[in-house]
């Protein structure tokens, strides 16, 4: 009899212990490792969050956004200190609360969604989050003054979760920004006026550049993470077109050989103007003085020229047609 009652005093202790158990609030959950990755913490992110064509030279904005809550508090910590903070309701189950910090500072941020029975906090990671965009690639392009350049994004679809912007100069003027459904063109300047945006891919066209659209064009695509390409424009005076002529006041008649001259006029800067068989330089000169070159070709050559003036940027070719400047033979007086 006394083993039967201790047993049932055993099975009715375990049995209160389970109901305890079932009936326990849930803890506080925190994450205290900055280098988790977000999306693993349920109902809770911290991203850079961009104001439309807003300038971001001094302060980053960072949001922290809540997803599936019914009734919480959303607050900012700055160390101790509260910085923001919403209340969220059934009414507005996914809430985000901003933040504006500047570049340089180095206190501890946090973000914290709790109720009366639980909550989760989250550290803001600001070296990262707000790092500047750094030179990842770096593509050089040139383009003649006047000409159209188009920087290119690679990508094919700009899918929902894709944020596109373009800087532009030293200070990363901000100057295009482009989602699935949003492209707003922000500049005021030089620029205006000026720039093609592609809705499906993203891509920047400038028009009818100019030498102040020289500089460094920045491509910043965000997918939560911020990912940079730099690109290297050079704006070039314009080269003026050879022109190939066999009525030359410069070039000596050659009695059998046909005597075609290549001249250039209007040349604002140092350049070389070269004749060409195939992609063999035949000839040269610098243009600055002199601005015509000679060529001696026999009246049945079949050969492929050029005549090309280029300097350390771009290139003008004028193709020679042989039988168009070459029309005929000479006829010799024998007797």
């Amino acid at each position: 009899m006394a083993r039967l009652l201790l047993w049932l005093l055993g099975v009715y202790v375990l049995w209160v212990l389970c109901i305890e158990a079932v009936g326990t609030k849930t803890a506080s959950v925190k994450n205290r490792d900055p280098s988790i990755h977000m999306s693993d913490l349920l109902h809770l992110k911290i991203t850079r969050h961009f104001p439309h064509c807003s300038p971001s030279d001094s302060m980053c904005v960072l949001k922290c956004s809540a997803s599936r809550v019914q009734e919480a508090n959303l607050t900012w910590f700055k160390e101790k200190q509260v910085c923001s903070q919403v209340r969220v309701f059934n009414s507005n189950p996914d809430p985000s609360l901003s933040l504006y910090v500047k570049y340089q500072d180095k206190s501890n941020y946090s973000c914290v969604l709790n109720n009366q029975t639980s909550s989760k906090t989250l550290y803001a990671n600001i070296p990262q989050l707000c790092k500047p965009c750094p030179d990842k690639t770096q593509t050089a392009l040139t383009v003649k003054e006047g000409d159209s350049v188009t920087l290119h994004t690679d990508l094919k679809d700009i899918q929902e979760d894709i944020f596109i912007r373009w800087f532009f100069g030293p200070n990363e003027t901000l100057i295009v920004e482009i989602s699935k459904n949003y492209v707003q063109i922000c500049v005021d300047g030089e620029l205006k006026g000026r720039l093609l945006v592609d809705s499906q891919t993203g891509d920047l066209t400038i028009t009818n550049t100019s030498k102040t659209d020289s500089g460094i064009f920045k491509l910043q695509i965000n997918n939560e993470f911020r990912t940079c390409w730099s690109f290297s424009v050079t704006v070039s005076d314009p080269l003026p077109s050879p022109q190939i002529s066999s009525q030359s006041k410069h070039c000596p008649s050659s009695g059998s050989k046909c005597v075609v001259e290549c001249f250039v006029e209007n040349v604002k800067s140092k350049a070389t103007l070269s004749w060409y068989k195939g992609n063999s330089s035949l000839s040269s000169i610098n243009v600055l003085g002199l601005n015509y070159l000679c060529l001696n070709l026999d009246y049945n050559n079949n050969g492929n020229y050029s005549c090309v003036i280029s300097n350390s940027l771009i290139n003008e070719t004028k193709y020679l047609i042989i039988s168009e400047v070459c029309s005929g033979m000479p006829s010799f007086d024998l007797t």
